[in-house]
C-alpha cells in the first residue's frame, strides 16, 4: 500500500510532469511550423510571452514532486532561478529587435510565464 506522501506525489507530480512534457513538445512543433524570423504572438504566445519556459518549469517542478530526490529538487530550483533571470534578458533583446511591436505585444499579453500571476 502506498503512503499518503507517495500517493500525493503521484497524483500531483505525475500530471504536472506529463503536462510539462506535452506542452514542451507542442511548443516545439508550433515553433518549428510558425517561426520565420518574425515575432510570434499567436498560439501559445497569445497566453504567455514565454510558453516554452512555462512548460519546462511545469516539467521540472512535476519531476521534483514526483521524485523527491536531491537531483530533481536542484533541477527545479535552478530552472526557476535561471529562467526568471533569463526571461528579463530575453525580453530586453526582443525589445531591441522588434521595438514597438514587442511593446504592444507586452501590453496585449502581460504574463511572462504564468497567466494571471507572472
Amino acid at each position: 500500500m502506498l503512503s499518503f506522501y507517495a500517493l500525493a506525489s503521484l497524483v500531483v507530480g505525475g500530471p504536472l510532469t506529463l503536462l510539462g512534457a506535452y506542452l514542451c513538445l507542442r511548443w516545439w512543433i508550433f515553433w518549428r511550423r510558425n517561426y520565420a524570423g518574425k515575432l510570434l504572438t499567436h498560439g501559445p504566445y497569445s497566453r504567455v510571452r514565454h510558453p516554452f519556459y512555462s512548460a519546462f518549469l511545469l516539467l521540472a517542478v512535476g519531476l521534483a514532486i514526483l521524485f523527491t530526490i536531491m537531483e530533481t529538487v536542484m533541477l527545479a530550483t535552478l530552472s526557476i532561478v535561471v529562467i526568471l533571470f533569463y526571461v528579463k534578458r530575453e525580453e530586453a533583446a526582443l525589445l531591441a529587435q522588434y521595438g514597438k511591436a514587442y511593446r504592444e505585444y507586452m501590453q496585449k499579453v502581460p504574463w511572462r510565464l504564468i497567466p494571471g500571476i507572472y
